[in-house]
C-alpha cells in the first residue's frame, strides 16, 4: 500500500545499433518489376535506460519491499540486448518510369544473445537479472524511390516508412523479496517504426 505526496520526471534514452552482412541475387520480373533476394548475417544492439526521478514524503511499496520517501529518490532500468544470427529478406520494386519507383522490402533475423537488466530503486535498492536468449526479429520498409544519373554514377534519393520489431528482446529486473537480491525478470519487445529519408551514390568505376 502506498501512501505518497509526489511529483515525479520520467527520461527514457534508446540506443540502437545494427550491423548487416549480406549477399544479394538481383531477379528481373520484366521490363517495370524487379526482387533482390539476399541472405547473411546481423548483429544488433539495444540499449535502453529508463529513469524516474521522484519527489515527495512517504512510504511505498516497490519489488523488494516497502521503502520510505522524504525528499528526491530515482528509480533506474538500463536494459540491454546483444544478438547474433542469420538473416534472409526480399527487396521488392516497381518502376513507374523516368527514375521514379516504389519498393517493398522485408527482412527475418534470428538472433542468439543475452539480455541483461541492472536497476536501482528507492532507498539504494539494487537488483539484477540476465539470460541467455534467442530472439526472433522482423523488418519491413515500404517507400518510393528516385533516380538521378549524374556525370560520375547514379545518385539516388528514397523516402518511406520503417517498422522494426524484436521479440524478448529486453528483460526488467524484478525482486523476489526484501534486499538487494534479484534475478527474476519480465521479457518485453523492442519495436520501432516511423518516417525515414535516404541518399545513395553509385559512382561507376572508369
Amino acid at each position: 500500500t502506498n501512501n505518497l505526496t509526489t511529483t515525479f520526471t520520467a527520461d527514457n534514452d534508446t540506443n540502437w545499433n545494427a550491423v548487416n552482412l549480406e549477399f544479394g541475387q538481383h531477379v528481373d520480373f520484366g521490363e517495370k518489376k524487379d526482387v533482390r533476394l539476399h541472405a547473411g548475417v546481423q548483429y544488433a544492439r539495444v540499449a535502453l535506460e529508463n529513469k524516474k526521478v521522484i519527489n515527495g514524503t512517504g512510504t511505498i511499496t516497490v519489488a523488494t519491499g516497502t521503502a520510505t520517501l522524504d525528499g528526491t529518490a530515482t528509480v533506474e532500468h538500463k536494459p540491454t540486448f546483444n544478438g547474433f544470427g542469420p538473416r534472409v529478406g526480399a527487396d521488392m520494386g516497381y518502376a513507374w518510369g523516368n527514375g521514379l519507383s516504389v519498393y517493398g522490402n522485408g527482412a527475418f533475423a534470428l538472433l542468439a544473445g543475452s539480455s541483461k537488466d541492472s536497476a536501482t530503486m528507492l532507498d539504494g535498492y539494487t537488483m539484477s537479472a540476465s539470460k541467455a536468449t534467442v530472439v526472433p526479429e522482423l523488418e519491413a520498409k515500404l517507400g518510393m524511390k528516385y533516380d538521378y544519373a549524374v556525370a560520375q554514377g547514379d545518385l539516388s534519393l528514397d523516402v518511406g516508412w520503417m517498422w522494426v520489431n524484436y521479440f524478448n528482446a529486453s528483460i526488467v529486473a524484478q525482486g523476489s523479496g526484501p534486499g538487494p537480491v534479484a534475478n527474476l525478470g519480465d521479457t518485453g519487445d523492442f519495436a520501432l517504426q516511423g518516417l525515414y529519408f535516404g541518399l545513395k551514390w553509385i559512382g561507376n568505376v572508369a
